[in-house]
């Protein structure tokens, strides 16, 4: 994976901001309730319900012009259009329409294969990727939703919503710790299915949305696995590819059990081996340790958009902060490590002083 594709992978992991429905569909009368806790459970619960429906997507997160990422910087400051089939959490397709053709994603178990459109391009991904950049269907209600979600934060009943003609029932969520930079996360889904329809993510201080996520139409009903298979024309180019190994890369350097009062999240993908994912919910952030050139090719990025040196007790950070996401990245002796999340700086700023006065070893 190139320097310039871990640069800014993690700090576009949690933005975009989609459109409302349709004017005519919000205007009808919504009347829908349950009870939160109910409809919190029947959203965690909706991760196998099938669905299949059309999204639109606009971004308004301020990120800085970003050289070589312009289909993320897109997801952030343009409209995205997606079309979604889902069967299974590892069976589900996902086509991001733009104005030049589309990129087309589908999910199989041990897989992923990729379709472009404008080069006519099939690509198979085989393995999981622990890290990778953003892409349209982050943004689909259903996963933005699940992804927020925490048994921790509070949730209050919010008034039922039109959407793609259901009558959703509304939850707002609230975070319970304070060190996350996120306000509150209301979400509308359907009362009888669970499955979310809309999501709007706001950042503390802020009262509009960063983030604003709606179904245009959408079905319950099973996609024929015809629609969700993968099917490479004899003019097509195809390609076989091994997701990157961000373990290997990074030389398995053992993380601790718990950084600045977060525990490891043990249960994802390559955590503790490579790649730290600490706590839960909106206050999660992620702990990445870098080669020392990549780490460097970082820091010089970070600083031409507006990073502050942070002292640390050992060695020294560069903090990046646009509201609500955080990036640090912490240099002491031989060892780089990059923190990013949605989360206070100063929690970010305690993680890396931890991290710091960690032994360290020369590659």
């Amino acid at each position: 994976m190139s320097t310039t594709r871990w640069r800014w992978a993690l700090v576009a992991a949690v933005a975009a901001v989609l459109v409302a429905a349709p004017v005519a569909l919000t205007a009808l009368p919504a009347s829908a309730t349950m009870a939160p806790a109910a409809l919190r459970a029947r959203v965690l619960a909706s991760i196998n319900r099938p669905y299949q429906g059309y999204a639109e997507s606009t971004g308004s997160l301020g990120l800085p012009a970003l050289p070589n990422l312009s289909e993320v910087t897109s997801l952030l400051g343009g409209t995205t259009r997606l079309r979604s089939w889902y069967v299974a959490p590892e069976h589900w397709r996902v086509d991001e329409i733009t104005g030049v053709g589309e990129r087309d994603t589908y999910a199989v178990p041990g897989s992923q294969y990729v379709w472009d459109n404008g080069q006519n391009q099939y690509t198979q991904v085989v393995g999981d990727e622990p890290i990778r950049l953003p892409r349209g269907g982050d943004l689909l209600p259903p996963d933005l939703a699940r992804r927020v979600l925490s048994d921790e934060d509070k949730v209050a009943a919010l008034p039922a919503k039109r959407v793609a003609g259901i009558d959703a029932a509304g939850l707002r969520v609230t975070p319970s710790d304070p060190q996350t930079a996120i306000g509150q996360v209301d979400i509308w889904a359907d009362p009888d299915t669970g499955l979310p329809l809309r999501v709007e993510v706001t950042a503390k201080g802020q009262h509009a949305p960063f983030v604003v996520t709606a179904f245009q139409s959408v079905s319950t009903q099973r996609p024929d696995d015809d629609v969700i298979a993968p099917k490479p024309s004899p003019d097509s180019g195809f390609a076989t590819t091994d997701a990157p190994d961000v373990i290997g890369a990074f030389g398995g350097f053992p993380l601790p059990a718990q950084l600045a009062g977060r525990p490891l999240q043990t249960d994802r993908v390559g955590s503790g081996r490579g790649l730290g994912f600490y706590g839960t919910g909106l206050s999660a952030f992620i702990a990445v340790p870098l080669p020392r050139n990549v780490g460097e090719g970082v820091v010089n990025s970070m600083g031409k958009v507006g990073a502050k040196t942070v002292p640390l007790p050992i060695g020294q950070g560069t903090l990046l902060t646009i509201n609500p996401l955080s990036v640090l990245v912490e240099r002491a002796g031989y060892r780089t490590f990059l923190l990013a999340g949605a989360v206070d700086p100063a929690l970010l700023t305690q993680a890396a002083a931890e991290l710091s006065t960690l032994p360290r070893r020369r590659p």
